[in-house]
């Protein structure tokens, strides 16, 4: 049951929690509360395919946050600046929480995930943002070839110091997403509770077709992407307006971003992927996205994939789509008029 979070209730929870981090109560508290929040009203009225939306998500993000000033750099801001804890068996996430409730909605989840893995053992699985290193741990001791990639030093450290007692071969590397191993393919990519904090996570959906093998699928877990819009997620997407996602990008400065169903479905496939949902009734953590690449791409989705001149115009916060189809500059060509046919239809 979720409540409207004043700036005062939340300075109080940040007093008490003070230098730490949430325990299992304030954590569940905390992720339903509403932090009201007057200037995300402005996303709601834009389209969110344009790259003007864009850049009101990330103003968004750094009011949020707090330190405009600072911008906003993966490598510095999404490294979780926490230390091992002494016992790596019991403190790590989601053990540390001595919540049993919290802990089998993680249960839950994993095996959801391994439900639709589809691989036979000895198959390659990259994660992306591991963390503590549970799942990939367990993709190991089922014999699948284990790698991880995450851009913070302590997930890479925790996952060696835990491969390494129970003798297991997991590879990880430090990079941010859509990176690591370079030259090297993979049968399934994993994201769980990790894809959300991509800020550009449509570029990321274009990358990651250069790192799977023929028949691969990616596969997400766990990530902020709802029915409809919602208090916490008023709009197509953006960051998250839950207090606890608010305490995330204040104390780390972590990306939180949330989805509507709809939105990403259309962004899956303007990106080159067929995207299904598998819901899990007993736990909304635990629904699946399995992404596979398209047999056939519209010529749109082709345009947007192979094209580095409309994907360079993506990212130019001058530009939008909409003025260059209509500039007169433009040759008139089919994959433009494909282009405005798909942008038409997802608006």
């Amino acid at each position: 049951m979720t409540s409207i979070c004043s700036k005062s209730e939340f300075d109080d929870i940040l007093q008490e929690i003070g230098e730490g981090v949430p325990d299992s109560v304030q954590y569940t508290k905390m992720s339903e509360m509403i932090l009201e929040v007057p200037e995300s009203s402005a996303l709601t009225g834009m389209n969110p395919f344009l790259p003007d939306y864009k850049e009101a998500a990330m103003e968004l993000y750094l009011l949020l946050r707090g330190r405009q000033d600072q911008g906003y750099q993966p490598d510095r801001d999404e490294a979780t600046p926490h230390v091992l804890p002494e016992n790596i068996w019991s403190g790590l996430a989601p053990w540390g929480f001595r919540d049993a409730r919290l802990v089998s909605e993680h249960l839950y989840s994993w095996g959801h995930i391994f439900a639709h893995l589809d691989l036979e053992p000895g198959g390659s699985v990259l994660e992306y943002g591991p963390g503590s290193g549970q799942m990939i741990l367990m993709l190991a001791r089922m014999g699948y070839k284990a790698f991880g990639v995450d851009i913070g030093k302590m997930a890479i450290d925790g996952i060696n110091a835990q491969s390494s007692h129970l003798n297991l071969s997991v590879d990880v590397e430090c990079a941010e997403f859509g990176e690591g191993f370079e030259g090297q393919k993979f049968d399934r990519i994993i994201f769980y509770e990790a894809f959300h904090h991509a800020f550009n996570f449509d570029d990321l959906l274009i990358r990651l077709h250069d790192r799977l093998n023929p028949g691969g699928r990616i596969i997400l877990c766990g990530e902020p992407i709802v029915p409809h819009t919602t208090p916490g997620i008023p709009f197509a997407w953006g960051p998250r307006l839950d207090a606890l996602s608010v305490f995330c990008m204040r104390r780390f400065g972590w990306m939180e971003l949330g989805f509507t169903h709809d939105y990403f479905m259309k962004i899956a496939g303007i990106t080159g992927w067929s995207a299904t949902h598998y819901p899990f009734a007993q736990c909304g953590r635990a629904a699946v996205y399995v992404l596979e690449e398209t047999p056939v791409r519209s010529s749109a989705a082709n345009y947007l994939l192979e094209n580095a001149r409309l994907k360079a115009a993506l990212q130019d916060k001058t530009n939008t789509l909409a003025s260059m189809y209509q500039s007169t500059s433009w040759r008139v060509s089919k994959p433009l008029r494909d282009i405005k046919k798909l942008l038409r239809n997802i608006r």
